[in-house]
């Protein structure tokens, strides 16, 4: 379409046409008055512009009876510095037109051009030169394009012009390839789907005016990298622009009814709703400055925004200014539908997000970004239905967030009405005082978290975001809680006293939570240190745990008298090395718990817990009273006892205090004392998931099964 305005916009270039018409209307008297011929031909050479250069022009006329002529101008070769390619043998052809001292028209005509852009070759012409007013028109149609059809017409009077462009099903595909056979630069990505064009255009020296309406259908596109991802995608765009003094102001629309749209940051799908984006804009003369007066984008029942801006348009893109705003906007349909699809972190897939917030963004020389939460609720797991439940749980949560770019941050501020941890920790009202610069989050100053009835205090907490993930940094210290509601909340069997817990630093980063350092946790009146944990998919469907445990003088009484196992005083101690969990079940560790050394005592054992641990250790018993004398005693001394278990493939190998000096006997406790009481334990290996099971029927009260 290009090549063949080209070509008329020559053959009817100002610069020649007045010769040409003054020749044509000579020829078209004389020939009917002086000369007796009835057909003229008149080779005109070369003709040269400064773009174009047109070789071997030839002219032929043909009069018949009345003012009507049919005439044709032709060329051998036509190039333009704006085709990479030269047109071939261009003609037009007039049937029936008029060539006289005021008018040079053609009512019936057509084009020929051979020319790699068009599907065809030849098609219908018509064209109209008023020579006294300076008028003229053209006309084409039929235009194969790229698998449609297009309409061209020109109108230009004086300094005055009007372009109208008219395009059906357009194949965007084969339109691409047109553009690049005229070498223009276009980004690498699959383009199909199908449109319609209406444009128009005015001016004079310039353009003056120009509105147009796009119908698409069914586009598909893809960039190379596929991070850009359109299908099905159906709408309309439409705008105008005009001439002002300042340089140019419009407006324009987009309505986006069908398909699905992908991109690192959002998705997009009307779903049965078109989402609309209405622009007003302004342009300076010389198109390197835009003004966006007015935008706004709505996507019905979800959100809504207002924005504002300029930009800077050459020699490069540079945002100078740009305000974007919301109305206030339910977070859950937000998320489900814009980002949840584009998150691709395990995590996110069961993160619910309910309550209302609304956001401001401004960016000029420092970026400013203002969230206002409004009773929020936030919680992460499947549900109960689902077997697996909540992870956590934020209700009430609400606030002011405010993130900059720049030195100078406000605080922002956060608070929170309940929250829970695994369905059943429970966490209470707090607020928190934070600052958000850069890629860096992290607490003002230090926050106490109400959990059960003591608290976890956060003297250091931060995230910083990188292209590699985000890292958290964790630092404090948990103030006593009754153990008794921590295991009434895990469905542990109740135990007594308090915990407490120095915790120097954790670590998150790429889904690994690591702790820096010894965390201390004071339980069972002695201390219990973690060491080497690190958890992986924390928050996955496979969660791995690995540490080293440390136990000194765990009190045995307290830790014995909350559970059925039986009563026994004396101090505890022991370490867990390689300890692995997955999906929190061990699945590998060695292990020895036993009396200390010089533990003072007293050392007392109940019979329950006699007849536990004999059960439990494979079995035999021996002292200084027969085993049928056992039921006259409640308790029995005894000098130390222990057992350890190195658990691979499920098997658990078993052990105890010392050897016991019978065939692979080993000591789970070694009696001291009057009465006196050896317990003897014979299994060395053991299975494992067995173990658990006789572990639960004591801690349910019962006695294990012997098997």
């Amino acid at each position: 379409m290009t090549a063949t305005f080209l070509l008329v916009f020559f053959l009817l270039n100002r610069r020649h046409l007045t010769a040409l018409a003054v020749t044509l209307v000579g020829l078209s008297l004389y020939g009917s008055s002086v000369f007796p011929v009835d057909q003229f031909k008149l080779q005109l050479g070369t003709l040269n512009g400064k773009d174009w250069r047109a070789e071997a022009i030839q002219l032929n006329i043909r009069w018949s009876d009345g003012p009507k002529v049919s005439y044709s101008l032709s060329a051998a070769r036509f190039v333009h510095t704006a085709l990479s390619f030269p047109l071939l043998s261009p003609e037009i052809q007039c049937d029936r037109g008029v060539i006289d001292d005021d008018l040079v028209s053609c009512e019936q005509g057509h084009l020929k051009a051979v020319n790699p852009l068009l599907d065809n070759d030849v098609f219908p012409l018509e064209f109209r030169w008023e020579r006294a007013a300076h008028r003229f028109s053209f006309a084409v149609e039929q235009l194969r394009l790229a698998g449609g059809s297009v309409k061209l017409r020109l109108d230009a009077a004086a300094l005055d012009w009007k372009v109208k462009i008219a395009g059906e099903s357009v194949l965007l595909q084969r339109l691409r390839s047109v553009l690049a056979t005229l070498d223009m630069a276009l980004p690498e990505f699959k383009l199909e789907g199908r449109a319609n064009l209406d444009l128009n255009l005015g001016g004079g020296e310039t353009v003056r005016s120009a509105n147009w309406k796009l119908k698409f259908r069914q586009v598909a596109f893809s960039d190379a990298k596929g991070g850009y991802i359109g299908e099905g995608l159906s709408g309309d765009w439409s705008g105008s622009m005009d001439a002002s003094i300042q340089g140019y102001a419009g407006s324009t629309k987009l309505a986006l009814e069908q398909g699905a749209l992908l991109t690192p940051f959002v998705y997009l799908e009307p779903e049965g709703n078109a989402i609309n984006i209405g622009m007003n804009y302004r342009f300076n003369h010389a198109l390197s400055n835009m003004s966006v007066t007015q935008l706004e984008y709505r996507d019905p029942k979800v959100i809504m925004l207002s924005a504002e801006g300029s930009l800077t348009l050459t020699p490069d893109l540079r945002i100078e200014s740009f305000r974007i705003h919301s109305q206030p906007t339910e977070l859950d349909k937000l998320y489900r539908r814009y980002f949840q699809p584009v998150l691709a972190d395990e995590l996110f897939e069961t993160l619910n997000l309910h309550g209302g917030a609304r956001f401001e963004f401004q960016l000029d020389s420092v970026s400013t970004l203002r969230l206002k939460l409004n009773d929020i609720s936030v919680h992460q797991g499947s549900t109960v239905a689902d077997g697996v439940g909540e992870n956590f749980r934020v209700s009430g949560l609400g606030g002011d967030l405010i993130w900059s770019s720049g030195d100078r941050v406000p605080e922002s501020r956060l608070h929170w009405r309940d929250g829970s941890l695994l369905q059943r920790i429970t966490i209470g009202s707090g607020e928190a005082h934070l600052k958000l610069r850069g890629n860096r989050l992290q607490l003002a100053e230090p926050v106490s978290l109400p959990v059960l009835d003591g608290a976890l205090q956060a003297e250091h907490f931060s995230v910083n975001l990188a292209e590699s993930g985000s890292r958290v940094d964790f630092r404090g210290y948990i103030t006593p809680i009754s153990m008794k509601l921590i295991s009434e909340a895990l469905g542990w069997p109740p135990l007594a006293g308090r915990l407490s817990a120095m915790i120097p630093g954790v670590a998150y980063e790429e889904g690994l939570l690591k702790l820096r350092g010894m965390t201390l946790i004071r339980a069972f009146d002695g201390t219990i240190l973690l060491k080497n944990l690190q958890l992986d998919d924390i928050f996955g469907p496979l969660p791995v745990l690995q540490a080293d445990v440390e136990l000194k003088a765990l009190d045995l009484e307290t830790l014995t008298s909350t559970f059925s196992f039986g009563k026994i005083t004396g101090r505890l101690a022991g370490q867990v090395n390689r300890l692995r969990l997955e999906k929190w079940q061990p699945v590998a560790f060695d292990a020895w718990f036993a009396t200390p050394e010089n533990d003072p005592g007293p050392h007392r054992i109940s019979q329950k817990a006699v007849d536990n641990i004999s059960n439990l250790g494979g079995v035999g018993i021996s002292g200084a009273l027969s085993r049928s004398f056992l039921r006259f005693f409640e308790e029995f001394g005894y000098e130390k006892l222990g057992i350890s278990c190195r658990l691979e493939n499920r098997v658990c190998e078993m052990g105890g205090v010392e050897s016991a000096g019978q065939a692979q006997g080993y000591y789970l406790v070694k009696g001291g004392g009057l009465p006196r009481i050896d317990i003897v334990g014979f299994n060395r290996k053991t299975d494992w998931s067995l173990l658990v099971d006789k572990l639960k029927q004591v801690a349910e009260g019962g006695t294990p099964i012997i098997q």
